[in-house]
This record gives structure tokens, sequence and C-alpha cells, in this order.
């Protein structure tokens, strides 16, 4: 999370959502300071703000779901600086690593295994993250697909001239589009899986959706883990956890 005193806004920095970008570039550039952890939500402010912060706009990124899990997936299976092979990244080790997560990457390492078995095995239930608990908060949400103009217009919501393009950070190494591992064969599968999410925040569906409609059953399960998902991510505490290297660098640097 990145706060400026200067010009009043805090960043919610949300996992896969370019926040490393974006935390950089604040940082850097338009008088940021890190505050709290990188991925601390606006509820973990709301605990330790002053009443003039509790006014400061916020601003956040959110980021298609099926790219979000198709960068994911391509992160486990690179394991790229054995961010999912280390056992000292475990959350019980103090990191931010699921153990869930550690066995899974190491099963679809060893079998090579496709991102439809990746989807099989990941999501038990319809896909949702903490911007369902955020955009109620926002001024202003930056979308994935249009990073760099709307970065610009976050910038101009918050009364800062935009000073040039934001650069790029921690960009995961895939060939293809994320569109390009969706297909006929798991279809019916990641429409009940990012559906939900992506009605609720008014997201296009793809293509390769045409013709299919979200069941009342993915729906109902999405709303009703919705209700325990948001009781517990307010709640819950390793987002306090060892900050990551560019984060830490940030704190060193700027703080």
């Amino acid at each position: 999370m990145i706060i400026s005193h200067k010009h009043q806004y805090v960043f919610v920095g949300l996992p896969l959502a370019a926040s490393t970008a974006i935390s950089k570039e604040l940082c850097e550039q338009y008088e940021g300071k890190p505050i709290l952890a990188k991925h601390s939500i606006y509820q973990d402010f709301l605990k330790i703000a002053t009443e003039q912060e509790k006014n400061y706009k916020v601003i956040a990124c959110s980021r298609n779901p099926m790219d979000i899990s198709v960068s994911y997936y391509t992160k486990i299976i690179n394991d790229t600086n054995g961010n999912f092979s280390n056992e000292k990244l475990l959350r019980k080790n103090g990191g931010h690593l699921k153990m869930r997560d550690y066995k899974l990457s190491k099963y679809l390492i060893e079998n090579n295994s496709s991102y439809t078995d990746f989807l099989e095995r990941y999501y038990q239930i319809p896909f949702d993250n903490w911007l369902s608990i955020t955009a109620p908060h926002c001024d202003f949400i930056i979308r994935f697909e249009h990073l760099q103009a709307d970065f610009e217009k976050a910038l101009k919501h918050c009364g800062i001239s935009p000073k040039r393009p934001l650069p790029s950070v921690n960009k995961t190494a895939k060939k293809k589009s994320f569109e390009d591992f969706y297909n006929k064969e798991n279809r019916t599968l990641s429409l009940s899986i990012f559906g939900p999410y992506m009605l609720k925040h008014k997201m296009d569906f793809p293509k390769t959706w045409r013709g299919l409609k979200i069941s009342w059953y993915s729906q109902f399960l999405f709303h009703m883990a919705g209700y325990a998902r948001a009781f517990y991510w307010k709640n819950k505490s390793y987002r306090n956890t060892k900050p990551q290297k560019v984060y830490k660098e940030l704190i060193e640097k700027h703080l």
C-alpha cells in the first residue's frame, strides 16, 4: 500500500494487478511512501488512519480474472526465482506462499500439466478476490487492460500531472495472450469459475463464452462464498509478512 500526504491519495495494491509497477512509480515520481504491507487492503488502512487520511482519494487496479489466472498458472509453471518451491517463503515460515500452492506447483511441474488441469485442481468454488471488498471504497479504479491510459487518468483524478509513461516491473514472461489458454475444452468450466465475478464487476465476456450462460448454482456459490470470504479477508493477519524484493527496496528508500 502506498500513501501520499502531499497529494492525499492511497493506492491499494491488489495481487497480480500491476501493484509493484504502480507502487514503485508512485514512490519514485509522485511523493508516495509505503505503508503497512504491499497487499494490505483498505480495511487495514482504516484501522490506523487519521480522520484526515480517511478522506484521501483511494486508487486500486482491477484485472480480468481470466488473465490473473493465466498469469498465476504461468508463474507456477515457470517457478521464477523459486517463488513456489522455496520452503522459506511458506506462510508458516513468515512468507507469502500457501502450502496448497506449494504442493500444486510441485504437481503441475512434475506432470507438465495443462492450463485446463490447473483450472480443475485450483478452483473448487467460483473466483473472487480483494477487489470485491476494495471497489466500494475507491474513487478511481485503474483497468489493467488499459493500464497506461488509466494510470494517467488516476493521477489527474488526484490533481497530479503525469510525468512519464508507467514503466513495466515484474512482468510475467509469457509469449501468448491469456485468451489463447481458453478453448472449447475449458470454456464451460472457465465460465462457472470466472463468470459470476466478471458479471459483478461489469467486465466483458470473451468470445469463447458465446451462447453460454452462467448457471444459477455458480452464482449462488459465488454470492454465498462472498460473505465468508469478506469476513476472512478483513480479519486475516498474514498480509504483514516479510516484504518481497521490490517492496522491501521501496521501504528502505522512501521511509
